[in-house]
């Protein structure tokens, strides 16, 4: 029988994929929700997911 992962080494991965997707940011799990912070940018959003999506649209505004 195999056991799931813990819920703390799922966002730990999921952490490091956004990490991955977008150099530069740092991304800081609190009480209510997610933090990226790139310079003096910082944007927060309640889930991860959110603020993923969220940084990919200002990826693709910023581009052109």
């Amino acid at each position: 029988m195999t056991t799931a992962p813990s819920a703390d080494f799922v966002m730990e991965r999921l952490q490091e994929e956004a990490i991955r997707e977008f150099p530069g940011w740092a991304f800081e799990r609190h009480q209510s929700g997610w933090t990226a912070v790139h310079d003096e940018v910082r944007l927060t959003r309640p889930s991860l997911a959110a603020l993923r999506a969220l940084l990919r649209v200002h990826r693709t505004t910023r581009s052109s």
